[in-house]
């Protein structure tokens, strides 16, 4: 059964009395203080559709939320004990350190400056910019922006990416990914700019629009920890570990998804038996395309 909670900071939700499964077994003990209340709260997108978002039946939804259960499976041997906090680019790595969430697994991508505020667990995916503009748009890539309106989220990585990289365009934010393409479809932006798999579920839901753009800012993500937590991050890399096995993050996408063309695109940007990533020489700022 799934227990809906509002919060003054954003949606909370958790999962109790879910019928048990087999315990899947790590080598790496369950932190004291995960084991103790056998509590895990996870931070996730709720308004990034198909990553994470809340569902017509208001409950939780996308891949990213089909990982966390699996994560909670490796905790508890069962779903309860998941509780999953709203979080957006803002207020995910605040809600991290102040201890309002255990993990965060929210599109997430490591750079040097995250990487001073929080600790990241081993890689789960790689992530690409692209834009999204009416189908009669005159932009076909960032060298079209100049001069004119472009809009993503406050504290993405595509915020900083823009303005180091194209700082003619006019940069404006919004506080998330549903924000943002709202100010595109009511014309208070030429181009929304964010994450390819976001915009290509809003282009198949939005007729009017087109994603347009090489694949740039290419960006490593993995799971938000608190900074100097190293039981907790030993345990969920040791986690990461058994899913890449199983390819429990291929799964989750295709479930999702569907669509086999951009299913096989997802193949290897993120963990499998076969697919090993690696932060090492991805520079989410870097310009060249």
């Amino acid at each position: 059964m799934l227990k809906c909670l509002v919060a003054i900071a954003g949606l909370s939700f958790s999962i109790v009395a879910l019928p048990a499964v087999a315990q899947s077994k790590v080598d790496v003990p369950l932190p004291t203080d995960l084991a103790t209340p056998k509590v895990l709260t996870i931070g996730i997108n709720c308004q990034y559709p198909p990553a994470g978002y809340v569902g017509l039946d208001g409950k939780p939804a996308g891949f990213e939320y089909g990982l966390v259960k699996r994560i909670a499976e490796y905790a508890f041997g069962t779903e309860a004990g998941l509780q999953t906090q709203c979080v957006n680019d803002s207020n995910r790595i605040p809600f991290l350190q102040s201890g309002k969430v255990d993990l965060v697994l929210a599109s997430l991508a490591r750079t040097p400056a995250r990487a001073e505020q929080i600790d990241f667990s081993d890689p789960i995916w790689l992530s690409n910019l692209q834009l999204v503009v009416k189908k009669d748009s005159p932009i076909n890539n960032y060298a079209d922006l100049a001069g004119r309106t472009v809009v993503t989220p406050t504290g993405s990585t595509y915020q900083t990416w823009l303005q180091k990289c194209h700082p003619k365009a006019n940069l404006i934010t919004a506080q998330s990914p549903a924000d943002s393409s709202t100010m595109l479809v009511q014309g208070r932006a030429d181009a929304f700019a964010y994450i390819d798999i976001y915009d290509y579920n809003f282009v198949q839901n939005n007729k009017n629009f087109k994603v347009v753009g090489e694949l740039a800012s290419p960006a490593i993500q993995g799971i938000g920890v608190k900074k100097g937590n190293a039981a907790t991050l030993a345990w969920i890399n040791a986690v990461i570990a058994k899913m890449r096995e199983e390819d429990a993050f291929y799964k989750a996408f295709a479930e999702e998804v569907k669509d086999p063309t951009m299913v096989a695109k997802y193949r290897n940007v993120v963990p499998g038996p076969k697919v090993k990533l690696d932060y090492a020489g991805v520079d989410p700022m870097e310009c060249k395309l």
